[in-house]
């Protein structure tokens, strides 16, 4: 069961990127599509954005800042987490377009930094961590 939903992801993938390569082609613009799996229900990864920032008391708009400052990249190091646990189907790739078009592999240095700082019991962070994972099960729950 788990390889045929693998071969689905696999598929939708490919048929992803085959759009965008022909929309670049004929258009000259490029698109980036984000696919998750219909099982989520109506949730989708940018209302689970909004959501976090919300809980943590920042506008949404500070996914995409380009910014250092340690408030807003927290917020992404938690976002990336949860995304990456409720929509396994997102690509790192996908999951960068959502932050305005950062690097894969900055997705992947940011989720294993969340899991290093709740890993080590970094207090501040963890709060902030419980308090987004707590907003984020809530809406998980009442949109179920």
């Amino acid at each position: 069961m788990y390889y045929a939903a693998s071969q689905q992801i696999s598929a939708a993938r490919h048929i992803a990127r085959s759009a965008q390569q022909k929309i670049k082609e004929k258009t000259g613009m490029r698109v980036n599509m984000v696919l998750y799996s219909p099982e989520a229900g109506s949730q989708t990864p940018e209302e689970m954005l909004h959501i976090i920032a919300i809980a943590l008391g920042m506008s949404p708009g500070c996914y995409t800042l380009k910014t250092r400052a340690r408030h807003i990249v927290e917020l992404r190091f938690i976002a990336a987490l949860l995304l990456r646990r409720n929509f396994p189907t997102l690509t790192l790739h996908q999951i960068a377009t959502l932050f305005g078009g950062q690097d894969h592999t900055s997705i992947m240095n940011g989720v294993a930094r969340a899991n290093d700082l709740i890993y080590i019991g970094d207090p501040r962070f963890v709060k902030k961590y419980n308090t987004a994972l707590q907003s984020v099960n809530l809406w998980l729950k009442n949109a179920a």
